[in-house]
């Protein structure tokens, strides 16, 4: 029997339709727990800016609209991932995270911490091949 709830953790890819990290948390419990956290390293970074805030929170809207029409909702923390799904997991009695592998350096860093003591479950989707899966003949992508 499948546990109680699992915790899908939403970064990039905030569709339902055909969403492997959804699908995945499908598979893993019974009630899938959408939350998408907003750290405050990512959101401070350099790279980010107003209008990529503003398109973020919109798609998180459109999101939580989506989530409505089929009785759930959109679960939004904020502060470090590691922390917040922690939280998130003792409050909900949640087994299983599963989210899209992130191949950045901090996102790396970030789930190799975070997994050593959460019960993470990446999944691939954000690629159609992961990055070092196809090589040339002499190991060079």
């Amino acid at each position: 029997m499948k546990p109680t709830s699992a915790i899908w953790w939403i970064r990039r890819d905030l569709r339902l339709a055909d969403n492997p990290a959804l699908a995945g948390a499908a598979n893993a419990g019974r009630q899938v727990i959408p939350v998408f956290v907003l750290d405050p390293v990512l959101l401070n970074s350099p790279h980010n800016s107003p209008r990529r805030t503003a398109f973020l929170f919109d798609g998180l809207r459109a999101l939580d609209r989506s989530l409505h029409e089929r009785g759930s909702r959109l679960i939004v923390r904020s502060g470090d991932p590691a922390q917040a799904l922690a939280q998130l997991a003792a409050e909900t009695g949640a087994t299983s995270i599963t989210a899209e592998r992130d191949y950045t350096p901090y996102a790396l860093a970030r789930d190799e911490r975070l997994g050593r003591s959460l019960p993470l479950k990446p999944v691939d989707g954000a690629s159609v091949h992961p990055p070092g899966e196809i090589v040339r003949s002499d190991g060079g992508p």
